[in-house]
């Protein structure tokens, strides 16, 4: 998959499933300097996602300072054919000052085995397609 690079840092896109339903987020971050994996409430909530009493609630720090999240289990998460099921991915308000749909982080990186060639601008997969 090519990178797209905007405002100097490279974006994807991958496509959800929750709960029977599917969206393609357009504009998620690559970050491996991000721990977890989240999405924008906003445009996530267009196939149902929305906090529900039994959502774990947390706190999370960047360099964007603190979000309030919640957790969700995302029937599957799918990055050009490397796909995720049951892959647990906090949903926040995402305000950054850029319009993003998510962010893509080491957690899906790593477990994905993604191989990212900042030369060839290309993210492939390593190892197994399916996990």
């Amino acid at each position: 998959m090519n990178l797209n690079v905007n405002f100097g840092l490279p974006f994807v896109s991958v496509t959800v499933y929750f709960r029977g339903l599917k969206l393609t987020l357009e504009k998620v971050l690559l970050d491996t300097g991000s721990a977890g994996t989240i999405f924008n409430a906003d445009v996530v909530g267009k196939i149902g996602v929305v906090p529900e009493s039994e959502d774990i609630v947390d706190t999370i720090r960047g360099v964007g300072g603190i979000e309030y999240v919640y957790t969700k289990d995302f029937d599957s998460v799918d990055f050009d054919g490397v796909r995720i099921d049951h892959f647990q991915v906090e949903v926040g308000s995402m305000d950054y000052g850029m319009k993003i749909d998510g962010i893509i982080g080491f957690d899906f990186i790593q477990r994905a085995g993604l191989i990212i060639d900042v030369e060839r601008m290309q993210v492939y997969p390593g190892g197994n397609r399916v996990r």
